[in-house]
């Protein structure tokens, strides 16, 4: 993708509103759970009609798979409490700025970290992503080196196919934010004006 075409594509994500029923198909929220964290002010849409911006999307997709493992009390918790206006300044982070949340509990306490897109020189990390992986297959914890090789080698490695998204070991959840991105830009198609978004049907 030539830089033109990605700004043309940022450009587009920051003006494009989903409906309620496309945020739904989108990030496998119900409704009811819409709803929910509308009222408990998680993520307030917008109003006459219900109308999401791209961020919102992308931070209701990482919510939603991070319910897999963790309750929406704890993880409501959690980002309320991240510094400098807490979930709002998480969605405005979300789609430019941040490559990786972890959220792991370790002696009774949750720990939750956001790291930024890294830019790590291959030869360094290639070495640390090996060991990553082999404490991921053999279910160890991760830590701080294993979690920014990871995310090193999937910046380096960006591709259109199918990649890693989430990384689910003994009460620890990773998520690669970028990966996430990537497969809801292929489920929304933007279109070239701020019309409509029309969900691919696969």
């Amino acid at each position: 993708m030539t830089l033109k075409q990605e700004k043309t594509r940022s450009m587009l994500e920051k003006t494009a509103t989903f409906t309620e029923k496309q945020v739904v198909a989108l990030t496998g929220l119900s409704r009811k759970q819409l709803y929910k964290l509308s009222v408990s002010n998680i993520v307030q849409p917008r109003k006459n009609p219900i109308t999401y911006s791209w961020n919102q999307l992308v931070f209701l997709r990482v919510l939603s798979l991070l319910r897999e493992d963790w309750s929406i009390q704890v993880l409501e918790k959690l980002f309320k409490e991240f510094p400098d206006k807490g979930i709002e300044r998480v969605i405005e982070l979300i789609n430019d700025s941040l490559a990786v949340i972890l959220i792991a509990e370790k002696s009774g306490e949750i720990e939750f970290h956001l790291l930024g897109n890294p830019n790590f020189h291959n030869e360094i990390y290639g070495q640390s992503f090996k060991r990553a992986i082999e404490n991921i297959r053999n279910g160890k914890s991760l830590n701080y080196e294993d979690v920014t090789a990871i995310i090193s080698n999937m910046v380096d490695n960006f591709r259109e196919e199918d990649g890693i998204k989430k990384i689910s070991i003994k009460k620890q959840t990773l998520l690669i934010i970028p990966e996430i991105i990537r497969e809801l830009r292929k489920a929304a198609i933007l279109p070239s004006k701020q019309e409509d978004i029309n969900l691919k049907v696969g």
